[in-house]
């Protein structure tokens, strides 16, 4: 539900009702402050954000019963089905799978200190009545268990649990201009009925500029202006704009992005409870296949990495081959098991087919540049080439792929307590949480980190917010 209109001044504010703003909202009223709004972009139908459309949160743990807390069911021998080879993933191991593939510009002080927070966090999403299942049918590497409901279970316990604590909602509002009041808070403006807000301390969780084409042109490229959004389209990143015009500072790769390998059919952008279709458009299986442009040539390493630590590189190199689409080809060592998703056989776009030739006939691909390099794979010397990635057994599964764009990378500089930095120092009384904090990424994605720095950073945005703001209130 939505509150109406109570107050002119907050004493926190929170831009943005993904997980990272719901997460600083109820922070914020767990460490006492009484006054606490969000204002998000999209109508009240449609609220969610790209948070309802996940379904992954990566933490660290060393006990297997902590993972079975999270769970509805914990039952041992289910908990010892769903951990099987897992002993456990430390801070280290989180930490390397991090840095492997998030290239060199990031602030690692802030990625360190998000894994430090990541088991406490999750504890404390548990506390206040989030929950855990199993992931079906996971792929190598997967993080082994899931929000119950995926995203949209994620998102209506954010949202019951912000609304029972007394927090107010006000949906179809955008911010467009932050600046200082008179009494050292903030004054936010834009359109929507509940603006313009007054607030003790302002919290910025809305997003990065995915959804802005101009946007995209300008700081990822022109080949980035038209693209399918693998998100929401309410992110155009005016916030972030706004945060920038105060004077806060940058950080992080303005010209990357998070982007993924999609079925065709993906639309021009998903909406809050099209979950399980975005779901079954995912193309993640490359490392049990090869990878193809429309030149039959291989552009990407597939045996590099667990999908799940490889698949943003590939949704990013994607954008670069001819018509912007690439193919992912199986033989029947893959399909005569049950390693493939649902999506990749139910997909209306796949083919299978008898021969390599046909397959290239059917999508327009140079059959001769593909033979030959299925030929060099499968000729390699033992042991260069993972055995499941020699294709030589017919019949073979195309399956055509496109980028999907889920978030930017560029975005505001923050400390580890989620103040935003402006000169170098923090901004007093201003935090960020979620996809406009920058650093945390600059090639690749380890998956799960997002809502993992979301509600990390949300939490102490939110404990942060409070505190600054019941001083306010104590020396007003």
């Amino acid at each position: 539900m939505t509150h109406q209109r109570t107050s002119d001044r907050w004493q926190v504010l929170v831009v943005g009702a993904g997980n990272a703003g719901l997460c600083a909202g109820i922070a914020a009223l767990q460490a006492g402050a009484r006054g606490v709004a969000v204002v998000d972009s999209a109508p009240l139908r449609l609220r969610g954000g790209n948070s309802a459309l996940t379904k992954s949160m990566r933490f660290s743990w060393d006990d297997r019963a902590f993972v079975g807390t999270l769970l509805r069911d914990p039952d041992r021998h289910r908990l010892d089905e769903i951990l099987a080879g897992w002993s456990g993933y430390g801070e280290e191991q989180y930490l390397h799978d991090w840095l492997g593939v998030s290239g060199e510009r990031v602030d690692r002080p802030l990625i360190e200190s998000i894994i430090r927070r990541s088991n406490s966090a999750t504890a404390w999403m548990r506390e206040f009545g989030q929950r855990w299942e199993p992931r079906s049918n996971p792929l190598p590497g997967d993080v082994p268990v899931v929000f119950e409901g995926g995203g949209q279970g994620l998102q209506s316990r954010n949202f019951a649990e912000f609304e029972r604590l007394g927090g107010t909602v006000h949906h179809d509002n955008t911010v467009t201009h932050i600046e200082r009041d008179a009494r050292g808070g903030y004054l936010v403006q834009g359109s929507g009925e509940a603006l313009p807000l007054h607030c003790d301390a302002l919290v910025l969780a809305s997003g990065g500029f995915e959804g802005n084409p101009q946007k995209r042109e300008r700081h990822l490229g022109d080949r980035w202006r038209d693209v399918k959004l693998r998100g929401v389209p309410f992110n155009d990143g005016a916030p972030l704009e706004a945060a920038l015009a105060l004077g806060a500072d940058t950080a992080g790769n303005w010209t990357k992005c998070h982007a993924t390998p999609q079925g065709v059919g993906l639309p021009d952008h998903v909406l809050p409870g099209q979950m399980h279709q975005s779901h079954g458009l995912a193309r993640y299986a490359h490392t049990l296949g090869i990878v193809v442009n429309r030149d039959g040539r291989r552009f990407f390493d597939e045996s590099a990495g667990f999908s799940n630590l490889t698949y943003v590189s590939l949704g990013q190199k994607i954008m670069d081959q001819p018509g912007k689409i690439a193919f992912q080809v199986f033989d029947r060592r893959v399909l005569d098991t049950d390693a493939l998703p649902a999506g990749y056989l139910s997909d209306p776009a796949a083919v299978t087919v008898r021969s390599l030739d046909e397959g290239a006939r059917r999508f327009g691909i140079d059959a001769e540049r593909l033979t030959a390099e299925v030929d060099r794979l499968n000729t390699a010397p033992a042991g260069a080439v993972r055995a499941h990635r020699r294709l030589d057994s017919p019949p073979f599964l195309f399956v055509p792929v496109v980028s999907g764009l889920t978030f930017t990378y560029g975005g505001l500089s923050v400390t580890p307590n989620a103040e935003v930095r402006g000169g170098g120092e923090p901004m007093g009384g201003l935090y960020a949480a979620g996809v406009i904090v920058g650093g945390l990424y600059d090639e690749g994605y380890p998956a799960g980190t997002g809502l993992m720095a979301g509600a990390v950073l949300g939490r102490a945005a939110g404990s942060s917010a409070a505190a600054h703001a019941l001083r306010a209130v104590r020396s007003a």
